[in-house]
Parts: structure tokens; sequence; C-alpha cells
């Protein structure tokens, strides 16, 4: 393994969600650990009068009534997750219809030289992509949502 390929595992430990990665290939082993957060100590925070946080409270709990009632009257949506961590490619466009199975993007790590396909669980249409082309992306985050129809 040459250096540049030991700068990018490094940089994608530092950009993702991951604390330790380990990598192994015939006599060369590779560990690669976070460091520990450092805290801050806070500064001492003056208390929120009662009434304001009963105006938020009566605020959140009328959103969240309007939530409800939008999401009884709208369709099913489903997320699809990033199987890995690494560099998202979509495959598929907003709009466009997708069958269970049908491949809507990649996952890539290129130092290592490995990719994943990233596939629907469902049949629909996609409504939303979350992450851009190109963008790094974590284990288990949503990249898009499809419509099941």
């Amino acid at each position: 393994m040459k250096l540049h390929d030991i700068r990018e595992l490094v940089k994608l430990v530092n950009q993702s969600s991951i604390e330790e990665l380990e990598w192994e290939s015939g006599n060369t082993s590779i560990v690669i650990k976070k460091a520990a957060p450092v805290f801050i100590a806070a500064q001492e925070i003056s208390p929120v009068p009662a009434v304001e946080v009963e105006a938020g409270y009566q605020e959140a709990a009328a959103t969240a009534e309007l939530i409800g009632q939008v999401q009884e009257s709208s369709v099913v949506t489903h997320t699809i997750a990033s199987p890995a961590v690494g560099i998202f490619t979509s495959s598929v466009a907003i709009g466009q219809r997708v069958q269970s199975g049908d491949v809507v993007g990649r996952c890539s790590v290129d130092a290592l030289q490995l990719s994943q396909d990233i596939v629907s669980s469902i049949q629909g249409e996609v409504v939303e992509i979350f992450a851009a082309d190109g963008q790094l992306v974590d284990y288990s985050r949503a990249l898009m949502a499809v419509k099941q129809s």
C-alpha cells in the first residue's frame, strides 16, 4: 500500500462518523483510530422564563398535530440508505421510476479499489436525493427517498 492510499484512508475516517478502521492485506495491517473528543467547559446558562417555555410547548404541539395530519394524507415513502462508507454516485434522477432490485447508485473507496452497488428495495418513484454525486457518505446515511407505488 502506498503513502497516498494511507492518506486517503485517514481522510475517509476523519470525514466519517466511524471511530476506528482496521484493514489487513497479506502481511500488512493498518489500524486508524480517531482521537478522543475534547470537552470544553460550558458557560453558565440563565434560566428561561416559564411563559416562554409554555409558549414553545404549545407551538411544538400545534406543529406536531399538523405534521400528523399531513402524514395521514400523504403516500408512503421509503428511504434508501448507504450500505457502506465511501464516495456516493447516483444512477437515477428525481422523478425516475425504479423497480425493486434496480441499482440506484454506487458507493466507492478509490484508495482500496472497492465499490458497492446501492439497490432499491421497493418499486416506486424517486422523489428526493439527499446526497450529491461525489459526496462522502457514512454507513446507513439516508441517500434518497422513493415514493412507493
